[in-house]
């Protein structure tokens, strides 16, 4: 006897030919997909210890986010509308989280991706990721591992220069040290050997350095006739990442903008680039830039307003993702709303409005972002032999009825609260919209007061609480004519 025949509902398969099947069933053993086919068919083969009625739902698998970063869950509401949010996350997450802080802003992140139908989320460790000690990547896969979705840790080294100052509070006070990059480096090692692979299967840590190139903007692209030539750093830092990656059998995660990529080919029997590797944003990337993702077999995931060029890497044939970049003030970690947006802005950023029909646009956040994080043999797709990583959509709200073209409508009008069922390998997580693996009002009680105390100890009350009322103005005041932050002073060179 099996597990579950889910029955009834529409099957969206990503499988190879694309099936849709108006009226399909999904036979499930412990972790794995038994069979895919038509109504009557697995329960034809197979006795169940359950059969789940799907009528009027869509099956398909769960999403994949292919980039986003641990901690800012905890942090979306606090800079509002201000250019000081990437300057003021990077300083805080350096030297005013506690190493718990991880876990109580895991819980929620993976709470909230579960309750949108996303069922494998990378995780790269704050805003650069922080790996000056294996403890925060290691809270973070703990807190996935209870909530019981697929995570993705990423972690390495931050930006130059070496070394760089971090801050661990022990007895309710900040001690900060300089921190070399060999030691982020033996961290880094630490975090790949204890958590890739694990968990069954469902935990995994990618090697992520903040940058494939160090020596020039590490979060936009650099134009053209500023570039010069690789830096010793650079160097040592492209050979390190590959060496970790290789020697421990995994994988390598990097943000990449306009003008790393030619700098990189400076040494491209050195560079991050390969089929093993998947970058981030893309902004700006030149066309023989994108070409070299192309011929290298590397991967991207792309967020909406990243910038880059989405049309020519597709046309190209570099294989990318639509991901969210992390918990959005907006659309959270909701994919449906995250499609919608990546559609418009690189359709209006192209001037092609025939570019990702909604077709391709489910691609991007399922069976093509399985293949960006080399996990498409396991998930991404509904078949034989596949994990059990599975949610249905219920079409029975007024914004999906009537429905003709149903992947055109649910890419057009659902939202993540339209998920009402979320399976990880085999196990419900949630059934009919409530979540069995963990405690979810606990897990937001304890995130909200964790919040609290980062906001106090980082001085950001001023950005977190109202401190005035604008009713009735056009605009608001200059926020740096309010606030006199420790982060707009550099930190010993560096934030």
């Amino acid at each position: 006897m099996i597990d579950f025949i889910l029955s009834g509902g529409t099957v969206v398969t990503m499988d190879k030919g694309r099936r849709v099947i108006k009226n399909g069933e999904v036979a499930i053993d412990k972790d794995v997909i038994l069979f895919v086919g038509e109504a009557g068919e697995a329960r034809a083969k197979y006795q169940a210890r359950e059969n789940v009625d799907c009528a009027s739902h869509v099956v398909m698998p769960g999403f994949v986010d292919a980039h986003g970063h641990a901690g800012h869950s905890m942090f979306r509401f606090v800079i509002k509308d201000t250019r000081y949010w990437m300057p003021a996350m990077t300083h805080t997450y350096k030297h005013y989280v506690t190493d718990e802080f991880w876990y109580y802003e895991g819980r929620v992140t993976a709470l909230e991706r579960l309750k949108s139908g996303v069922t494998t989320g990378v995780c790269v460790m704050g805003s650069q990721p922080r790996c000056d000690d294996p403890v925060f990547s290691i809270n973070n896969a703990k807190a996935y591992a209870e909530v019981g979705i697929r995570d993705i840790v990423c972690t390495g080294p931050c930006h130059v220069p070496w070394p760089h100052n971090f801050s661990r509070w022990q007895n309710g006070k900040r001690v900060t040290r300089a921190v070399s990059f060999e030691e982020v480096v033996k961290s880094l090692e630490i975090v790949v050997k204890t958590l890739n692979n694990t968990n069954g299967g469902k935990t995994f840590a990618y090697v992520t350095p903040f940058g494939i190139v160090t020596s020039i903007n590490p979060s936009g692209a650099t134009p053209r006739e500023q570039l010069t030539t690789l830096s010793e750093h650079d160097k040592k830092q492209a050979r390190e990442m590959l060496r970790v990656a290789k020697e421990y059998g995994t994988r390598i995660h990097s943000d990449c903008f306009g003008g790393m990529l030619y700098l990189a080919m400076q040494d491209l029997e050195n560079a991050v680039l390969g089929p093993y590797v998947h970058v981030q944003h893309c902004s700006r990337l030149s066309d023989d830039e994108v070409k070299l993702l192309a011929d290298t077999g590397t991967h991207a995931s792309v967020a909406p307003g990243s910038g880059a060029p989405v049309h020519r890497m597709l046309d190209m044939g570099v294989n990318i993702a639509a991901s969210t970049d992390g918990s959005h003030p907006g659309r959270g970690m909701d994919m449906f709303g995250c499609m919608r947006e990546f559609q418009q802005f690189y359709r209006d950023l192209s001037g092609d409005y025939s570019l990702l029909p909604y077709e391709k646009m489910l691609e991007l956040t399922t069976i093509d972002a399985a293949k960006v994080v080399g996990l498409d043999h396991l998930i991404g797709s509904l078949e034989e032999g596949k994990r059990a990583d599975i949610i249905t959509v219920n079409l029975l709200n007024p914004r999906l009825t009537p429905n003709f073209n149903l992947i055109h409508s649910v890419v057009m009008s659902a939202r993540g609260n339209d998920v009402d069922n979320v399976m990880v390998d085999g196990e419900f997580l949630m059934r009919e919209g409530k979540v069995l693996s963990v405690n979810e009002s606990l897990i937001l009680t304890e995130a909200q007061r964790e919040a609290e105390e980062t906001v106090e100890r980082a001085k950001l009350n001023g950005f977190a609480y109202l401190h005035d009322a604008y009713w009735g103005q056009t605009r608001k005041p200059p926020t740096e004519e309010i606030f006199d932050l420790e982060w707009q002073r550099k930190d010993g060179g560096h934030y």
